[in-house]
């Protein structure tokens, strides 16, 4: 942990990864997302033959049964399967927790190197009601593989879950953050958590679309934004999670049933007359124009979240308002220039709004990194018919073409050279459209190989 108490860098990967760059490998906790609840007979006969096991752990402190109880969890991969109905038989059948049963799940969660040894453990220890494990089942929530295994066992054993669980959840990024804000939500929150869940609560590495209606919810937003004034950073924040909002179809519920959703964006965009000066504002408003200019013409069911025809129009006649209140392709020119990626980013989303021919810009950016496969589809995406032959030309004098002929591999291509790779992908796509030009680049290829 560092000086903070979040996770370094280093703890990334688990003593029991798998360390292969050429294959596909599943984000921390994103397989226990994904799977839920499983029926199925083989899973019941599993969870029948853990509870053979752990009785006889828990009654004579049977070693074999503790090693046979230990291969079981750990020949399978997944285990958020069975976790929930496996808990509730030991609830059912009364197994006692001393004198064998409490240490055994420690042993399980601070003595192993194996993912599911540690979420057994620590799901069993949340059943014990021994809190002297607190402080370890913390620590090993950090990490996004058992965030929502310690979530459970916080919820049961700490005198005070809500805060715990804050403190938790303000220190992971990942699919464990997801997971734990979504169940933290479900309690009675205090004010300042639900000024969290508004300003920091919804952010994470994976998808803000995933926590956007839950945070704007539970958080309350539709009434912080009801104010005559507000400070920027919940304006920057009310921007985010109603982008996220008005993705319509993604993993999560979104704009169609936010019951405020009318209520919100319209005192947003009442806000945005004042605090809309950055190029990010100038991109959620086209967003919010676009989602509007759709809605206008079929609003169906979203009429019971307070939209109609002259609500709709209002807010766009003061969105065009505010974007027409400023040159904004000043700002748009000088972002272009932007060492920061996240700025950059931004620039060029409001150039394509703006109208502004990217193609020098994104050239000049692969020129100073020509193994930047970033950069190589940014210039095949801007370029123009005419554009072919100087990227063709660029392709042969600075894509390693040597070191990359090496035939067919039975490989996804991650790793060390995936940039490498990336970068050709785009070129090679880009040459579809140019099948008579093609030629020159592969017969390099080929004679390298």
């Amino acid at each position: 942990m560092d000086e903070k108490g979040n996770l370094s860098e280093k703890t990334h990967d688990l003593p029991d990864e798998k360390k292969d760059d050429d294959k596909i490998r599943f984000a921390p906790g994103l397989m226990d997302a994904m799977f839920g609840a499983d029926d199925s007979d083989d899973s019941n006969k599993r969870i029948g033959e853990l509870l053979k096991h752990l009785k006889r752990v828990a009654s004579k402190g049977d070693k074999i049964s503790e090693q046979e109880f230990y291969r079981l969890i750990t020949v399978n991969e997944g285990v958020i399967g069975i976790i929930d109905d496996f808990l509730q038989s030991v609830v059912n059948d009364s197994i006692p927790i001393e004198p064998y049963l409490f240490n055994y799940a420690k042993d399980l969660v601070t003595k192993t190197d194996k993912r599911n040894a540690v979420k057994f453990g620590i799901a069993i220890l949340g059943l014990c009601q021994n809190k002297s494990v607190l402080k370890e089942i913390k620590i090993l929530g950090l990490h996004d593989e058992f965030t929502v295994y310690a979530t459970i066992a916080i919820s049961n054993l700490s005198e005070n879950p809500e805060n715990d669980l804050w403190e938790l959840a303000k220190k992971v990024d990942g699919w464990g953050k997801i997971q734990l804000v979504d169940r933290l939500s479900r309690l009675e929150l205090s004010e300042p958590i639900k000024d969290w869940l508004i300003y920091d609560g919804y952010k994470n590495s994976i998808m803000y679309e995933y926590l956007a209606y839950t945070c704007a919810i539970n958080g309350g937003l539709h009434k912080k934004l009801e104010a005559d004034e507000i400070n920027h950073k919940l304006f920057m924040s009310a921007s985010d999670i109603i982008e996220a909002l008005i993705a319509v179809g993604g993993p999560a519920e979104d704009i169609t049933t936010y019951p405020f959703a009318s209520q919100v964006i319209e005192d947003f965009i009442k806000h945005a007359k004042i605090q809309a000066t950055e190029i990010s504002d100038f991109n959620a408003l086209h967003k919010i124009k676009d989602f509007l200019t759709e809605l206008q013409n079929d609003i169906g069911e979203q009429k019971e979240n307070g939209w109609n025809q002259d609500i709709i129009s209002n807010c766009l006649f003061e969105i065009v308002e505010i974007l027409n209140s400023r040159d904004w392709k000043v700002t748009v020119y000088e972002d272009l220039k932007s060492n920061d990626n996240v700025m950059y980013w931004n620039a060029k989303q409001a150039a394509d709004n703006l109208g502004i021919d990217l193609w020098e810009t994104v050239l000049a950016k692969l020129q100073a990194k020509p193994l930047d496969s970033f950069s190589w589809y940014d210039v095949t995406h801007y370029s123009k018919p005419e554009h072919s032959d100087k990227i063709i030309d660029f392709a042969l004098k600075h894509l390693p073409l040597d070191e990359m002929a090496t035939g067919p591999r039975d490989s996804m291509g991650f790793g060390e050279n995936d940039n490498k790779f990336g970068s050709l992908d785009y070129v090679t796509t880009f040459l579809e459209n140019f099948q008579k030009k093609e030629s020159k680049l592969f017969s390099q290829v080929l004679n390298a190989q």
